[in-house]
């Protein structure tokens, strides 16, 4: 009887093991997130953007939950330099600012989203006449 009383160790053994992994699994909160499944649809205001003018510009991101806590930065580089303005967060994955964009052409923005420990950036294209 002691093969049989050792095969009912392990799998007490194993049992302690799936219990306590679905307890640390629940515990934890944490909603996993796809980052390939995250987009950020860029607009802006008013829709032609104008050198020299300001343009307000509003980020939404989609796939994934945003929390009221997430923060947000639009990157602009100007020659080799970056400029960073904060963005305000609109709730609902909705990130807003403005920016002066001085010269014509495709310029870049770099639209950096901070959510606990998850940085994602996504890289997005404004005409400017």
């Amino acid at each position: 009887m002691k093969g049989g009383d050792g095969m009912k160790q392990k799998l007490v053994s194993f049992m302690a093991v799936v219990i306590l992994l679905g307890i640390v699994t629940a515990c934890s909160g944490e909603e996993s997130v796809d980052l390939e499944a995250v987009e950020v649809e860029l607009s802006t205001k008013p829709e032609t953007v104008i050198a020299g003018s300001q343009v307000d510009l509003q980020a939404l991101f989609t796939g994934m939950n945003v929390s009221d806590k997430a923060q947000a930065t639009f990157d602009f580089r100007i020659g080799d330099k970056p400029i960073l303005i904060e963005a305000v967060n609109e709730g609902d994955g909705v990130f807003s600012g403005s920016f002066t964009f001085a010269e014509k052409g495709n310029q870049t923005v770099f639209i950096h989203l901070y959510e606990e420990d998850i940085h994602i950036t996504k890289k997005k294209q404004v005409e400017v006449q």
